[in-house]
């Protein structure tokens, strides 16, 4: 889900929570009643509406995951759905959208890709130690355009129609490589290129234990 449909989400689901708090039942007093109305069904598709937004955006042991999962599994709900999981729910809404427009959930956005591809280059070097050097490249020059692409994106370089090499000498001119890591990433790349042209024999097992190697310094030192 991009920025644009992430914003559009979360200001829907805060103007329909707002009418939602609105519309709970109160009593004589003002006081609010603990038994939702006949609008139940209503109230359980908002809810679940907030869990599956926070689910994507942030990671599952964040604080607003878990406190979403803490909320819709109370045992209250086996009975009735209560307007106090609403407003919680609601409360827990606002506290997230105001965090990710203030650019948190874009830097986490990194860290989940950091850890994501630290998994595949797990798989890559299981795949290297055991010398199979067309199962490692692959892994690993997947990672790598993907990961210069991650690093175009954080440096707010667009990716769209450039080559990988073009992205690589953007980031040295905004100052995030220098020429020096530059030439060591283009030396990746090349593994990379050939990797994607089947052409095995342009390079071999020590290429690709340094693409990983090199790899592993890109997340740690840019993601």
């Amino acid at each position: 889900m991009d920025n644009k449909k992430i914003r559009t989400r979360f200001s829907k689901l805060v103007k329909d929570g707002d009418q939602l708090i609105k519309e709970i039942p109160r009593d004589q007093f003002g006081i609010v009643e603990f038994i939702i109305d006949e609008n139940t069904q209503k109230y359980q598709k908002w809810i679940s509406s907030v869990a599956n937004l926070l689910n994507v955006i942030y990671l599952h042991d964040s604080y607003y995951v878990e406190e979403c999962e803490r909320l819709i599994t109370d045992k209250t709900l086996k009975s009735a759905l209560t307007s106090y999981i609403v407003q919680r729910m609601f409360g827990l809404l606002e506290a997230a959208h105001e965090d990710w427009k203030s650019g948190f959930a874009n830097k986490l956005e990194f860290t989940i890709a950091a850890a994501t591809f630290d998994d595949f280059l797990d798989h890559a070097e299981q795949y290297h130690k055991s010398n199979k050097k067309k199962e490692s490249a692959v892994l690993g020059s997947a990672v790598l355009e993907d990961t210069i692409k991650k690093i175009a994106s954080k440096s707010n370089i667009s990716a769209a129609g450039q080559s990988l090499e073009e992205l690589i000498n953007a980031l040295v001119k905004k100052g995030v490589f220098t020429p020096v890591k530059s030439k060591r990433v283009k030396v990746w790349a090349s593994v990379r290129n050939h990797t994607f042209h089947a052409e095995w024999d342009k390079f071999d097992i020590r290429d690709v234990g340094e693409l990983i190697k090199g790899l592993r310094e890109l997340i740690e030192d840019f993601l």
